[in-house]
C-alpha cells in the first residue's frame, strides 16, 4: 500500500501546483511550476510504470474536477510526457519495470554505487569514469536516453503543428500569437510604455512558439535528470543513470531537423513560420548532444570543472551561446567529434 500512496501523493501535489499556477496566485507559485513534473517523475522512475500511471491519473482527476480545461492542459502538457518518459526509461533488457519490489532497503540495478557525488559528475571532475572502482555498469539493454529526448521533442513538434492547424481559421498561428502578445502588452504596460513593449514583442513573435516548445522540452528533460539523480543518490533508481558524455541521438532526428530547416528556407508565410519554429524545437536534443561533446572535451583539460562552470554560466545568460552548443551537437551527429577525441590505444 506504501507505493500507491506515494504515487497518489505525487500526482496530487503536481495537480495542486497546476491549479495554483493557473489561478495566478503569486510569482512564487509560477516559479514552482518549473519543477511541476518532478514529483510524478520521481514516483514513476522510483516506483515503476504503474506508479507513473497512478501519479498521472490522480493529478488528472484533481485538475479535471476543478476545471475540465485545466484537466486537459494537465494531461497534454504534463501527464502524457511524464508517462512516456517513465515508460521508455524503464524499458530494460527484460521488458518494462512495472513496479519496484517491496523491500526495506535500497533497490538498485547498478551494482555498487559510485563514491563520487552528483556534483562531481555534472562538473566533469573525473577524467575517466570507466576506470573508477565501484562505477555502475553501462546502460546496456535499456532504452537509450537520447531516444527518449528525441521522442519528447517530436511530441512538442506535434503540439506545435496541431496548434498551427487550430489557428488556421483565425488567420494563422503567427497572427494569433501576435494578437495574444499585443493584448498582454496592453495589460502589463502603462499607456506610455505600450508602444515600446509592442515593438519588443514584434521581435519575439517570429520565434515565440518554438521558444515555448523548446523550453517545455528542456524543463521536462531537466526534471527527469534531477529525479533520476535524486533516486540514484538514495539507491532507489530502477535503471542505471545515463551519462551525458555517452549520449547518442537517433539518425532520423537529424534528417527531421534538416527537413524543418529546409521548409523554413524555401517557404513563405505561415509555412515558413511553422518550419522556423519547428527547427528551433528540434534543436533541443542537439543542445544536449553538444553538451556531451563539451563535457568530454572538458575532461581532457587540466581544469574541467572551471571550464564547465564558465560554459554553463555563459549559456544561462546568453541564449545565442545555447544555439552554438546545439550547432556543435549537429556537427557531432554528422562527424562524430567524440570518437575523434578518444585517444588511440596501443595494441
Amino acid at each position: 500500500m506504501k507505493h500507491p500512496f506515494l504515487a497518489i501523493s505525487a500526482g496530487l501535489f503536481s495537480g495542486i501546483l497546476v491549479l495554483a499556477s493557473l489561478s495566478g496566485a503569486s510569482i512564487a507559485v509560477a516559479y514552482l511550476t518549473l519543477v511541476l513534473p518532478l514529483p510524478m517523475l520521481m514516483a514513476g522512475l522510483g516506483l515503476g510504470t504503474r506508479g507513473a500511471s497512478i501519479a498521472v491519473s490522480s493529478g488528472l482527476i484533481l485538475t479535471a474536477l476543478a476545471n475540465p480545461v485545466s484537466g486537459l492542459a494537465f494531461a497534454m502538457m504534463f501527464g502524457l510526457p511524464v508517462w512516456l518518459i517513465v515508460r521508455l526509461a524503464l524499458t530494460g533488457p527484460n521488458g518494462p519495470v512495472i513496479q519496484a519490489p517491496e523491500h526495506a532497503g535500497p533497490y538498485t540495478q547498478e551494482g555498487v554505487q559510485t563514491q563520487s557525488t552528483f556534483q562531481d559528475r555534472i562538473l566533469g571532475r573525473a577524467a575517466d569514469w570507466e576506470g573508477e572502482i565501484g562505477q555502475p555498469q553501462r546502460d546496456a539493454g535499456w532504452f537509450p536516453a537520447g531516444h527518449i529526448t528525441a521522442v519528447i521533442t517530436v511530441l512538442a513538434g506535434c503540439y506545435l503543428i496541431a496548434g498551427a492547424f487550430m489557428a488556421s481559421g483565425d488567420g494563422g498561428l503567427q497572427q494569433v500569437i501576435t494578437v495574444y502578445l499585443t493584448q498582454v502588452a496592453d495589460v502589463i504596460a502603462g499607456a506610455q510604455g505600450q508602444e515600446v513593449l509592442r515593438d519588443a514583442i514584434m521581435l519575439v513573435v517570429p520565434y515565440f512558439p518554438g521558444s515555448v516548445a523548446a523550453f517545455w522540452v528542456l524543463s521536462l528533460l531537466i526534471n527527469a535528470i534531477i529525479a533520476q539523480s535524486l533516486l540514484a543518490k538514495g539507491g532507489r533508481n530502477l535503471r542505471p543513470s545515463p551519462r551525458l558524455r555517452e549520449l547518442l541521438l537517433p539518425d532520423w532526428l537529424s534528417w527531421a531537423l534538416v527537413l524543418a530547416a529546409l521548409i523554413a528556407l524555401i517557404s513563405s508565410g505561415e509555412i515558413e513560420y511553422i518550419g522556423r519554429n519547428l527547427t528551433l524545437t528540434l534543436a533541443v536534443p542537439f543542445f544536449f548532444l553538444g553538451l556531451s561533446v563539451v563535457h568530454k572535451l572538458a575532461a581532457q583539460t587540466p581544469l574541467p570543472g572551471a571550464l564547465l562552470a564558465l560554459i554553463y554560466m555563459v549559456t544561462i545568460f546568453s541564449g545565442w551561446f545555447a544555439l552554438i552548443i546545439a550547432g556543435l551537437g549537429v556537427i557531432e551527429q554528422w562527424v562524430g567529434l567524440k570518437d575523434r577525441m578518444d585517444k588511440p590505444t596501443n595494441v
